[in-house]
């Protein structure tokens, strides 16, 4: 394909990084955005620290119907996932024939797009990242994105999308099963809710035995319900998810590496909705996956249910992180 340009539609944490990215090597990004954070663009514009530094004014509006669309546009999905559905609605029209890719979590989102007749690909997500305030975004670490289409294979879209990537600096391969990366981002992602809960960071989680303990049982949940439906979910790294499940479980207590200070500390989305009070989450796209396959296959999941349930309950009454314990989650999924 010729030269591609983007729109960054849902232009939060990871959406930033990734228009500043694509941004510093020449290509022409443009922003969806809301709120505060939609003003500040436009008249400061977006500054990006840590990981990824600089300032950048790119153009920004609350709808792409108010931007240079045209059909070398790829559009980067990196809202979350509950409004993806009101937001391509909108846009029906002008997506239609644009291919739509996923920098989001869960499989939901590709799911649905592909069900409405668009041209959609998926990207497996490694990165950190939060908006500090309005036009400021930190990224707090890690550069893996895996692309491909969706459900499975590779084309020009994705090759193109693919080496705009790399020579931004980020480090992105061509994915031909995405699908099975995104499972597998899905399962990392059951621990979000327990991290909100808990007033947990991503350093911290892995350091206490109970906290280890508690999501090898969460993960076994869904390996068990995953092979039951015959999913593969493909895990980053070199093990697997039963190995990742005994590596959790081995005993000790681990240090946090490197060493838990401000600047390395990073809390998953889910901790930021709660910690921001925004009302809503989107564990029932990553837990509740998982509850409901189990039902379906008759297999138990009751810590992904009680994750679910009392993580939506948390942000509906705007309670922060920090209002359970490995305890109590396992007390009420008695």
């Amino acid at each position: 394909m010729k030269t591609p340009n983007y729109i960054v539609h849902g232009a939060g944490g990871i959406g930033c990084v990734i228009a500043s990215r694509l941004a510093s090597m020449g290509r022409k990004v443009q922003l969806v955005a809301r709120g505060p954070h939609l003003q500040a663009l436009q008249t400061q514009g977006l500054t990006v620290t840590q990981n990824t530094e600089g300032t950048w004014k790119l153009p920004a509006e609350a709808s792409a119907h108010e931007l240079d669309v045209d059909n070398q546009t790829i559009v980067l999905l990196a809202m979350k996932t509950d409004d993806t559905f009101g937001a391509i609605e909108q846009h029906s029209s002008l997506y239609r024939d644009l291919p739509l890719v996923s920098f989001q979590n869960g499989v939901t989102n590709e799911e649905w797009l592909s069900q409405k007749g668009f041209t959609t690909y998926g990207c497996t997500v490694m990165v950190g990242a939060e908006i500090t305030e309005p036009g400021n975004v930190r990224h707090s670490g890690g550069k893996l994105l895996e692309v491909g289409k969706w459900p499975s294979g590779n084309d020009l879209t994705s090759d193109a999308l693919v080496a705009d990537l790399n020579e931004s600096g980020m480090d992105a391969s061509v994915d031909e099963r995405v699908i099975d990366g995104k499972w597998g981002k899905l399962v990392r992602n059951l621990a979000n809710a327990y991290l909100a809960l808990t007033d947990l960071s991503v350093q911290e989680a892995s350091c206490d035995p109970l906290d280890r303990q508690f999501i090898a049982d969460v993960n076994e949940e869904a390996a068990d319900v995953l092979e039951l439906a015959e999913i593969s979910a493909r895990m980053i790294g070199k093990r697997d998810l039963r190995e990742q499940i005994a590596r959790l479980r081995e005993p000790g207590f681990w240090p946090a590496r490197p060493a838990v200070t401000e600047t390395t500390r990073s809390y998953p989305s889910t901790w930021q909705d709660l910690a921001l009070r925004r009302e809503r989450v989107e564990v029932d796209h990553f837990n509740g996956a998982i509850v409901r396959l189990g039902e379906k296959f008759h297999s138990p999941t009751p810590l992904n249910r009680v994750l679910r349930d009392r993580c939506v309950l948390a942000a509906r009454n705007l309670t922060l992180p920090g209002s359970e314990t490995s305890d109590s989650l396992r007390s009420a999924a008695l």
